[in-house]
């Protein structure tokens, strides 16, 4: 019978190679179980950033033409027009379509700048991007727009480095609190004021090309009317629900081609940028960034199972006797294996939990670690490591694999000697 009784004393009688074997076994599951936490918490952070309506869009802007065709010759930059995005609107797999422009003024408030310049939009960008804007603010409405209103919504970030004196905290890795409401107040754009209406809430979204928390928005005829015959930045287009997106860029760029008598084969003529794309490759990307650290975590984690091994080929020369004993007495050469499984498994059950609570503890003191309102902790969506049941699943389910394995070839050689070659022994 399998005699659990004497599996602690056989283990008992080795006590400092147990003691090493267990710590090989939870530096392993330690290593393992960090690093799958770890990309786990990137992975998890990335998914919390992108859930807003800006990551699913095109974002289109004009590029440059590599050949030579009607009015475009080799080198010339494409420029839009506000009505280019009517065009794309009759489009029947387009849903929305709204521009965007820059406008190239320094903005700042007394001797505060920052350096986004103001990105000029219609009303209906906040429903098409989902930006949220903080109680006691307001979005640019429809009247703002038709009366070219001086006014302007600013990012949480960007109203930061207006408003924050010197005295405040404004240090890269250090947490940034508005002290005051910028509501109401003025800045000045260029040369001209502009009162603040609305405070954009706290996000780690992507807008533009940049974080959300750093735009500026302002009306987009109010800067048509300083910038009259300027060409506008980008358009920002929403497509139906089960287009093919890539079939639908392609078609977008003939068509803008065509309307400025390109060349439809001129792959830079115009510039799309898939944004569900482009986080679906880095959620991809992140995967394989957590594979590869499982990997170096479950290699760490083998070779504290050659450890294991190594261990239980000593039991088995120094129990010798004992196994010869207990076979002649009836064992069968399966007991025998059992034993030593059972032996290995207990062994690695013992690190693997306390390398799981190493794991639980480190994570849990990253959580109040003073680093969590850092400037790029927040931009990264506080990626925390997180031992996930998944992740918890995983780590026991390689530390079972690893230690049948190590004690594979030991138990089978202890189920191989004759009780001739025990009473032989030494």
């Amino acid at each position: 019978m399998l005699s659990m009784q004497q599996i602690y004393q056989e283990m008992a009688a080795e006590k400092l190679r147990l003691r090493l074997t267990i710590l090989a076994v939870a530096w392993g599951t330690f290593c393992i179980a960090t690093m799958l936490a770890t990309g786990e918490g990137l992975r998890q952070g990335l998914m919390r950033s992108s859930q807003s309506n800006a990551d699913s869009l095109l974002y289109i802007t004009g590029g440059y033409a590599s050949q030579t065709t009607g009015h475009f010759f080799e080198g010339k930059a494409l420029s839009l027009q506000v009505d280019d995005a009517d065009l794309l609107r009759a489009l029947p797999f387009i849903e929305r379509a709204e521009v965007s422009a820059i406008w190239n003024q320094p903005v700042r408030r007394n001797n505060n700048y920052t350096w986004q310049e103001p990105i000029a939009v219609n009303p209906e960008y906040q429903s098409l991007t989902g930006i949220e804007i903080t109680e006691g603010g307001r979005w640019i409405n429809p009247l703002d727009n038709q009366q070219q209103r001086s006014v302007v919504v600013l990012g949480y970030k960007a109203a930061v480095q207006l408003y924050n004196t010197q005295d405040n905290d404004l240090s890269w890795m250090g947490p940034q609190m508005l002290s005051v409401n910028p509501v109401g107040q003025t800045i000045k754009i260029g040369t001209q004021n502009f009162t603040v209406i609305g405070l954009i809430t706290k996000t780690t979204t992507q807008m533009e090309g940049i974080p959300a928390d750093y735009a500026i928005f302002i009306p987009l005829n109010t800067w048509k009317k300083f910038n009259p015959s300027s060409a506008i930045m980008a358009i920002n287009v929403q497509l139906n629900t089960m287009v093919d997106r890539k079939k639908a860029a392609k078609v977008i760029k003939q068509i803008i081609a065509r309307k400025y008598s390109a060349s439809v084969s001129d792959l830079q003529l115009l510039q799309v940028e898939d944004m569900l794309l482009r986080q679906k490759s880095l959620l991809r990307f992140l995967f394989g960034l957590q594979g590869f650290l499982g990997i170096i975590g479950l290699i760490t984690l083998g070779v504290a199972g050659i450890g294991i091994a190594n261990a239980m080929y000593a039991t088995v020369k120094r129990s010798t006797r004992d196994i010869g004993v207990r076979m002649a007495v009836g064992a069968t050469p399966t007991t025998i294996k059992l034993h030593y499984l059972a032996q290995a498994l207990l062994t690695m059950f013992m690190g693997g939990l306390t390398g799981l609570g190493a794991t639980y503890v480190l994570i849990t003191l990253l959580k109040h670690a003073s680093f969590k309102n850092s400037i790029l902790f927040e931009q990264l969506e506080e990626p925390l490591p997180e031992l996930s049941f998944t992740i918890t699943l995983l780590v026991i389910v390689a530390l079972t694999i690893i230690g049948v394995i190590a004690a594979w070839f030991p138990a089978n050689r202890a189920a191989n000697i004759t009780p001739l070659e025990a009473l032989q022994s030494e």
